[in-house]
């Protein structure tokens, strides 16, 4: 039992003080293997009876699970990997994204896309780059795929201007 005490106090430590989700979940499941080792004791009935009634929680008080606690307050790496600032347009691009950039939104006129590149890096702001883009990337969009695409590009200009 003295065990599981240990576990317990080292579970809620970790939560309150926001350490990663696989620090946590391992405690869980050490409290978990914990559980299933220690044997409980068999209760006579008198055993039982002379029990006193447990006091109801409160309503004001409010219990979070374990995974309430992680959920809402530790970002996953690919998150905080997708929202880290790129220096450049170009260096944030795949090569498979600058085909389909190029191909998709400039009708394979590499002149005109290099052009937009260059325009892109220099902006300094979110704002600037998307009049920039705006001019050059061709506004009929014909179906959903392109609008997909468009989407893709901006969103690519997006990580470019976060946390300016």
């Amino acid at each position: 039992m003295e065990r599981l005490k240990q576990l317990t106090e080292k579970l809620n430590r970790l939560t309150h003080d926001g350490a990663l989700r696989e620090e946590i979940l391992e405690v869980t499941f050490d409290i978990i293997r914990e559980l299933m080792v220690v044997e409980k004791p068999v209760h006579t009935e008198n055993q039982i009876q002379e029990k006193k009634a447990v006091e109801p929680v409160k309503q004001g008080a409010t219990v979070q699970s374990v995974n309430e606690r992680l959920s809402p307050s530790v970002p996953d790496l690919s998150d905080r990997l997708q929202q880290l600032r790129q220096e450049s347009v170009r260096s944030a691009m795949g090569i498979n994204d600058r085909y389909i950039f190029l191909d998709t939104l400039f009708k394979g006129d590499a002149q005109s896309f290099d052009t937009m590149m260059q325009l892109l890096d220099e902006a300094k702001t979110f704002n600037e780059a998307e009049s920039i883009a705006s001019q050059y990337i061709r506004t009929v969009q014909d179906n959903v795929e392109q609008a997909a695409v468009v989407e893709k590009f901006y969103d690519l200009l997006r990580s470019r201007f976060s946390s300016i």
